[in-house]
Formats: C-alpha cells, structure tokens, sequence
C-alpha cells in the first residue's frame, strides 16, 4: 500500500486527496499548521475526513509515509523541506509541489538530502480542482519516474521529464509567462477599454482577430482568477521573472505583470466582489480603481 502524507491541506491537496479517497492501495494523511489553530481546525478536520484523511498534530507523523506531497504557498517551500527532512523514512519520495522556481526547488532538494529521503520535484500545470487526482504534473528528479509509476498506479497522473531537479519547474515558470501575461493584458485593456467606453466593442473585435476561443469566457476566467488567487499568482510571476534571469535573459514583461496583477487583486479586494460576476463585474471596478495604477 502507498502511505501518501501531504503537508500543507489547502485545496489543491484537498482536490488530490478527495479523488484518492476510499481506494484500497493508497493511506492518506496530512500535516498542515492549522490543525493546531482552534478557529480554523474544526472545519479542516472536517474536510479532511470527508477526504478519508487523517490529520497529524506535528509532522514527525510523516515518517510513516511512502510518498510526502508539499503543497504549501512558494515562500514556505525551502522551510518546509527543512522540517520536512529530519522526519522522512528511509527511501521516503519528498515531492515538492510548489510554484516555485528551479532555483528554490534546488535549495528545497539540499535540505531533503540532509536526511534519509529522496527529492523529486513537481510541477502542476494546470488548476487541480476540476481535475483532482487527475490534474497534470511533471515530476524530474533521479526517482521520478518510480514516483511517476507508484502515483499512477493509484490514479494519478504524473509524467517524469529529467532526472535533474528544476526540469520540471522550469517548464512551468516559463509557461507562466504566457499564462499570466495573457492574464496582464486583459486586465490592462479591458480596463482601458472601459474608461474609453468600448469594452464590448473590444472584445467584438479580438474575437474576429482571434475567432479560435470564446474572449467574453476567457475574460471571465482570468479575471476571477486574479480576484480569487492573485496574490498566489503574484508570486508565481515573481518566481517566473527570476527564473528568466537565471538563464541570463530580461525579464520586463514578467515584472510587469507582476505589477498588473497585483494592481488588479488589490483594486478587486473588498469590493463586494464574488467569482460569478464575471469580466462585467471586474472590469468597472478595475477601471475605477486602478487608474493610478497601471
């Protein structure tokens, strides 16, 4: 049987855990700070059984564990695998989950190296709820493929790209810089387009130029997506930009944006907002408040 522990119970390892729950060949538990947090640990716990999850008060728990899956924010990635190491079996596989760059990933490896466990990295590349176990990852490391071919087993879906840890996040960093610019330039142009009063008429026109997707849905995608995660997705570019410059190249539109992004979250917050209201809901508000900004 593989004995998974995730540490970090957000919802990407909530979507993973629920899709494995209930199959015999997988025994599901996880560390995550707030189980210890009265406020916030009722309902954690809660979902965690509704995912067939046993909670660990601290996380020398994970030592029981085949497989540990790091799904916590970036800025936590390094000191997890620092506490993460002491704890880890011998031949434990230590997959690092985060959106984080090739170069945290490698100071996340050093830090594994230091005790009994193997470091694999991952990287997700696409939103895990709607795919749950299922959802894409590129794994490198020297064990990734066996970590490759265990997760599967189990239903997952894992492909194992290099055996050099950072393959794989730099894979989808650089993909970032599409994802997110994409992201930057609806934001910047719908809300110019709204002050000019031509958003509707914007998006007539890039829907002839561009016929191969609905623009309207894809406005209503990215922008609830900066609504609900942009300061993830700030840190993700931030990670992008760095990796860029690491291969000795300039990164002017990542930090750009960066800056669009994290201009647009901070116009979207507190506004009485919600996921449904769409591009139509976002952009007055953005075009109100940002004007100073972009």
């Amino acid at each position: 049987m593989t004995k998974i522990a995730f540490i970090g119970f957000g919802e990407a390892a909530q979507a993973i855990a629920g899709g494995l729950a209930g199959r015999n060949a997988a025994e599901l538990n996880a560390y995550d700070l707030r189980f210890a947090d009265p406020l916030a640990s009722a309902g954690l716990r809660e979902k965690a059984a509704k995912c067939g999850v046993e909670p660990l008060d601290d996380i020398s728990g994970i030592a029981a564990a085949n497989v540990v899956l790091s799904l916590v924010v970036g800025s936590a990635a390094r000191a997890v695998a620092v506490s993460a190491a002491p704890h880890l079996s011998e031949g434990a596989i230590f997959i690092d989950l985060n959106s984080v760059g090739p170069e945290t990933k490698a100071l996340a490896a050093k830090e594994i190296a230091t005790g009994k466990g193997n470091f694999v990295e991952g990287a997700i590349m696409a939103r895990v709820p709607p795919y749950a176990e299922k959802v894409p990852i590129l794994v490198a490391g020297e064990r990734a493929g066996e970590a490759a071919e265990r997760l599967n087993a189990i239903g997952m879906n894992l492909e194992a790209v290099g055996a050099t840890p950072g393959q794989a996040s730099s894979l989808k960093m650089i993909r970032s810089v599409m994802i997110k610019g994409v992201e930057a330039l609806l934001i910047e142009a719908l809300s110019s387009a709204e002050r000019a009063g031509v958003t509707e008429r914007i998006l007539d026109s890039v829907q002839e130029t561009l016929p191969g997707l609905d623009w309207r849905q894809v406005a209503d995608y990215y922008l609830s997506r900066t609504f609900e995660h942009g300061a993830r997705r700030v840190t993700e570019m931030t990670e992008a930009a760095e990796t860029i410059e690491s291969l000795g190249l300039d990164a002017s539109m990542s930090r750009a944006a960066c800056k669009t992004i994290a201009a647009a979250h901070a116009a979207m917050t507190d506004q009485g907002l919600a996921v449904a209201d769409g591009y139509r809901g976002f952009v007055p508000v953005m075009a109100r408040r940002m004007a100073k900004d972009l």
